[in-house]
């Protein structure tokens, strides 16, 4: 099955018949297939959980929960459908340098009334739009990302006023970050174009433990395993190459250098690969990068949401999707995780992308020809 309207929805089904029709019914045959929602292989009824998809959803999550659910992930659809095209066209331009035409989209599709006539406001306005829409995307619940870009711009504020070597880092590092740019809206113009393959990921954020055991009984008859996959792997080593700022910001906050990343360090990174700067960072596993991270308080959820352990099940070479147990396994992880997991894990690296460009734009500001390099 694939397509999300009614013109572009196509279906195919193989199957065989298990039992003759219900003497009583009006003689035809009923298939109900949604390969969104997880499902009971073995189910010959309308009756057990994981038969009859919208009740499914129901009986697990329960009626307020499933109402939430439902219109964040139509949200999520509408922004990729309706929002994201004017998005990306807005983005372009920016990247491309074009301001004329950046600023015929901001005012006709964003409502924009003032005209960004300098390279620092076109940058804000395409990054406002960049995050309102991968708002939408990402969905609200359980998502950390207005606390992490909320505390980030509250330290990266007060060491630039504080701090010269801290704004010439970021001056310095963004106008070498261009290429960085580019390579983070291409990931996530990615992610957007390929969203029907990975947008019931968003279901894991409204599943506690208990549900969590249900959904465990049932699979999601999806295959979609090695493009998922690449843009999960591509997102995760992309999202550790823009965590820099966040290290800096906590550097200059709490020593007065970004390069300084004084004597306290996550346990799980041994003494000699401990970085003495930022140029030393950026050479660490992502593993070390994600603890130095996580170890700020606000800044926690990147260990969710790059989980490093789960990284090395999905990208082992020998990583497969178990068709016949829904389950993503590989020969380190036999256990592995459902197909649902794995698409939840790459709803995280999205929230994780969409979240660090807003963090990699203060660099980006900074570096604007705008301003001089005295100031």
């Amino acid at each position: 099955m694939s397509g999300t309207e009614l013109p572009d929805y196509r279906v195919t089904i193989e199957c065989e018949v298990r039992r003759s029709i219900d003497p009583e019914s009006d003689g035809v045959p009923v298939v109900t297939i949604n390969p969104f929602v997880p499902s009971l292989y073995e189910a010959d009824s309308f009756a057990p959980t994981g038969a009859f998809p919208t009740m499914t959803l129901l009986r697990i999550l329960g009626d307020e929960v499933f109402g939430d659910f439902e219109s964040e992930r139509h949200q999520a659809l509408e922004a990729g459908q309706a929002m994201w095209p004017q998005v990306r066209m807005l983005f372009q331009y920016y990247l491309q340098g074009n301001a004329e035409m950046f600023t015929r989209i901001a005012k006709k599709h964003f409502g924009l009334e003032w005209e960004p006539r300098t390279s620092h406001e076109r940058t804000s306005v395409a990054y406002q739009a960049l995050g309102i829409a991968t708002t939408f995307i990402a969905g609200s619940t359980g998502t950390s990302s207005a606390r992490v870009i909320d505390r980030f711009s509250r330290k990266h504020t007060a060491a630039m006023n504080r701090h010269t070597d801290h704004l010439m880092t970021f001056r310095r590092r963004g106008q070498a970050s261009d290429a960085l740019e580019r390579d983070l809206f291409a990931e996530l113009n990615r992610f957007v174009e390929q969203h029907e393959s990975w947008e019931m990921g968003l279901l894991g954020r409204f599943v506690g433990a208990k549900e969590k055991d249900a959904f465990e009984k049932l699979v999601l008859f999806r295959d979609e395993f090695s493009t998922v996959r690449d843009l999960y792997q591509h997102g995760f080593e992309l999202a550790c190459k823009c965590l820099w700022p966040l290290v800096a910001a906590q550097n200059t906050v709490k020593r007065g250098s970004p390069d300084d990343f004084g004597d306290v360090h996550p346990q799980s990174v041994p003494v000699n690969k401990r970085p003495k700067s930022l140029g030393k960072f950026d050479k660490m596993s992502n593993a070390y990068k994600i603890a130095y991270v996580t170890q700020v308080p606000g800044w926690e959820s990147f260990a969710v949401l790059l989980d490093n352990r789960r990284r090395n099940t999905i990208g082992h070479a020998t990583a497969h999707h178990d068709l016949q147990t829904g389950r993503v396994v590989s020969d380190e992880d036999p256990a592995g995780m459902t197909y649902l997991e794995f698409l939840s894990e790459t709803h995280g690296v999205f929230e994780a992308l969409s979240t660090l460009a807003q963090v990699l734009r203060a660099s980006r500001v900074a570096s604007s020809p705008d301003f001089s390099s005295a100031e």
